[in-house]
């Protein structure tokens, strides 16, 4: 996809949050009215004091005594509408708060809802591509880029646009020269972005790919800790963990580089700007061109445009690291199931269990089969062992009749009824798999038991138990079935 591409697919995730997208932007744009009203107002006070005059017969009446007089007429009044500017201000800006968490927050709930519901989904085959660890990453720092980009893009950039316009047209409502001064750095930083964004994509997406490798590492050590203490292989796990961490450093080192070229530039035409038009205004006030209060309103401007057009860098960072980052959620979110249901699905009839293969031919990898044109029958209530080395197919024969894979080749069927009929709930309900490596939840004991059917009564549990001649130890345990395991039932 193209970044272009990328960045529509990312506004999709706004869709469950417009509603607080449009509060959140309502009160940016009262806050930048406010913001922009401000300082005009300000400069006519300025304009006002300047038209009088306190002389010292004046000052026999009392100061407070001249202000309100019709000869200060005007000075109360511009002074109280700037004091009731800056107080709503303050409190637009609180509410602008609250709306930009409440929306941000929802955002997130509804992307990581996203994220989860799909690798609950998809196949075992996208599971066997791509690490737990590159998942996990994906699912933690890429999820919170692209929401603090589309943060970043919904709200800061619609106050940089509408600061900007603001106070452009504000500029020309009291000198129109130096509204088109102010327009001169916008071309140059456009140019200056769109050459950075070339070199600024790679450096962020070799960071985020060692970010991978790190967790992944992590990840792995934690799940293994026993196998990594039975052969005494700590110090070559250390080892091999600050390796990667040097590769993290090094490709973050490049990437910070990258950027801080970035900044002093973006800056450097920002003060260039400032100091340029200040010297103008002050030139024009000499001959007489402009007031006071036409200065001020140019340098509060000025420094309002410049100060928000200098954001541009962090929000150009963010952007680089949000399409890397939605181009791996893409990759996620997009994944097409291996094990496709049919529309006209059905449920597992009753019966006794006769499982058929048909010329069946499977293979991980297309052209690479692990299974080639099986054929076999299993009657119902017989046991039947299936013998070879390590990597012949036994798991992956077994794995085919829950239909964890689809066979390139050939048929499936329970009970005379091929499998791609049914619907996978109702297949996987009725047909009971045992690991090759036991995974327990950090949950109850008699919750583990039932995990495949929730509604399971506790004398169901206990029989379950019995059968597997567990209960005898179970009722040792602290507190029974209810006794909490710990992760991967490591307290067992």
């Amino acid at each position: 996809m193209s970044n272009g591409q990328l960045l529509r697919w990312m506004f999709q995730f706004l869709s469950p949050v417009r509603k607080l997208t449009a509060t959140a932007a309502a009160f940016v744009a009262i806050g930048v009215a406010i913001e922009v009203l401000l300082p005009r107002q300000m400069g006519n006070v300025l304009d006002i004091i300047g038209k009088l005059s306190y002389s010292a017969e004046k000052a026999s009446e009392g100061f407070w005594t001249w202000l309100f007089s019709p000869s200060a007429a005007g000075i109360p009044l511009a002074v109280l509408s700037v004091v009731g500017l800056v107080t709503l201000s303050a409190f637009i800006s609180y509410l602008r708060q609250v709306a930009t968490m409440r929306f941000s927050m929802g955002m997130v709930y509804y992307l990581r809802e996203s994220v989860y519901n799909k690798l609950q989904h998809v196949g075992f085959s996208f599971h066997d591509a791509i690490s737990t660890g590159q998942l996990i990453n994906r699912a933690l720092s890429d999820l919170n880029n692209v929401r603090f980009f589309l943060q970043t893009c919904c709200l800061t950039i619609l106050e940089i646009i509408l600061i900007v316009g603001g106070f452009i047209i504000l500029l020309l409502t009291r000198q129109p020269w130096v509204a088109l001064l102010a327009l001169i750095p916008l071309p140059l930083w456009t140019w200056y972005i769109l050459r950075f964004s070339r070199i600024a994509q790679p450096a962020a997406k070799a960071v985020m790919e060692a970010g991978d490798r790190n967790v992944q590492l992590i990840t792995e050590n934690i799940a293994g800790v026993h196998v990594v203490k039975a052969f005494a292989t700590e110090k070559a796990e250390i080892q091999k963990y600050a390796q990667n961490c040097d590769d993290f450093f090094a490709k973050v080192r490049q990437r910070i580089r990258i950027f801080a070229n970035f900044n002093p530039i973006i800056r450097s035409i920002a003060i260039a700007s400032q100091l340029t038009l200040t010297a103008f205004t002050a030139i024009m006030i000499i001959y007489g061109k402009m007031t006071a209060g036409d200065f001020l309103v140019v340098n509060w401007a000025m420094g309002a445009i410049l100060g928000r057009l200098q954001q541009v860098a962090p929000i150009n960072e963010q952007y680089q690291n949000a399409v890397v980052s939605a181009r791996r959620l893409h990759e996620i979110l997009t994944a097409e199931l291996a094990v496709k249901e049919s529309p006209d699905a059905r449920e597992l009839p009753p019966g006794r269990g006769a499982v058929t293969f048909r010329n069946v031919t499977f293979g991980y990898e297309a052209g690479k089969p692990v299974l080639h044109d099986i054929s076999f029958s299993v009657p119902a209530g017989k046991m039947v062992a299936i013998v070879g080395p390590t990597g012949s197919g036994k798991s992956t024969l077994v794995s085919l009749i829950s239909r964890f894979y689809d066979p390139q080749e050939g048929q499936i069927l329970i009970d005379g009824v091929d499998i791609r009929e049914l619907k996978i709930q109702s297949l996987r309900s009725q047909v009971t798999y045992v690991f090759q490596e036991t995974f327990l939840f950090s949950d109850t004991v008699a919750n583990n038991i039932a995990y495949g059917n929730p509604n399971a009564s506790p004398g169901d549990i206990e029989i379950a138990a019995r059968l597997a001649q567990a209960h005898d130890f179970i009722e040792e345990l602290p507190h029974g079935y209810q006794t909490i395991l710990a992760e991967r039932g490591s307290s067992l």
